[in-house]
């Protein structure tokens, strides 16, 4: 039985894997609470991960919030690119698989609508340059065991875990909003948490290794989502596209965080986003 040592379980990604392996007799799961596995604590970090041997680290614990790293990038160097190197290493030292969630905000700068494997990073946040620091550690210490895994906007929970951009659209349906606002002017490809889990269990008995992109196909905005979702709930209320100059954040956003996978196919569990979009809107109904 492999120990796999599980970061960020209590996410929205985390969740899902937790519960595709409570039955799997192959896998024992370690899943460490924010206390015990603080990331901004690489010391005790060190300690956790040597007192526990795992053959397996699935590394999901980030700090996710953009607008906090853009304001606070001491913490989102901690966080997000000491704390990975700091596992990676050990991951090294013990010979541990290791897979790392990374994020489409790793692209931006070149104003491209979509970014593939080939595609060299230029992050024009201090989130996605964390993230990007991380990836580079990795692919120069751990390249022949290691997976990383940049995924799109994330969606999933369901009606009672959802606190994103779909749950809080369907929450204001549920709250009887008459009128709903979406930014129209940014660009981006959805990935479903579920479909990822399953992605990530699957490759770690494959034992893939590499960079690979996960995400729906199909470029789209979060009014596009909008409106798909209005459509799926039979809801009346108005839409109304805003600009993201309406909403100014201390973080830069690129025009597009749009990703697309030259290696994964509809085997890997890649599908259109309006078939992703209308299987998890079933949730909430």
């Amino acid at each position: 039985m492999k120990k796999i040592l599980l970061t960020g379980s209590s996410g929205m990604l985390g969740n899902y894997i937790v519960k595709l392996l409570e039955d799997n007799g192959d896998f024992k799961i370690i899943s460490p609470a924010r206390l015990e596995f603080n990331i901004s604590d690489t010391h005790k970090i060190e300690a956790y991960i040597k007192e526990i041997k795992p053959d397996v680290i699935f590394h999901l614990a980030a700090e996710t919030n953009v607008d906090l790293c853009e304001t606070n990038p001491k913490h989102a160097l901690i966080a997000n690119s000491l704390s990975v190197e700091k596992i990676s290493k050990i991951a090294n030292e013990l010979s541990s698989y290791l897979v790392f969630i990374s994020t489409s905000n790793v692209f931006g700068a070149k104003s491209s609508l979509k970014y593939n494997e080939l595609d060299m990073p230029d992050p024009v946040n201090y989130y996605g340059k964390s993230k990007y620091k991380a990836e580079n550690f990795i692919t120069q210490n751990n390249i022949a065991n290691s997976l990383i895994i940049r995924a799109g906007w994330m969606i999933g929970g369901g009606a009672e875990r959802d606190k994103k951009f779909v749950g809080k659209i369907i929450q204001q349906i549920k709250d009887g909003n008459t009128s709903i606002k979406a930014v129209g002017d940014k660009y981006g490809t959805i990935t479903m948490a579920s479909s990822l889990a399953k992605f990530i269990i699957k490759s770690t008995q494959d034992k893939l290794i590499g960079t690979y992109h996960y995400s729906s196909q199909g470029l789209l905005t979060r009014h596009e989502i909008a409106k798909i979702i209005l459509k799926e709930l039979k809801c009346n209320a108005s839409l109304l596209e805003t600009k993201s100059c309406q909403f100014p954040l201390p973080a830069p956003r690129p025009l597009s965080e749009g990703i697309e996978s030259l290696y994964l196919d509809e085997k890997d569990g890649i599908r259109h986003y309006e078939e992703d979009l209308h299987e998890y809107i079933k949730e909430f109904k």
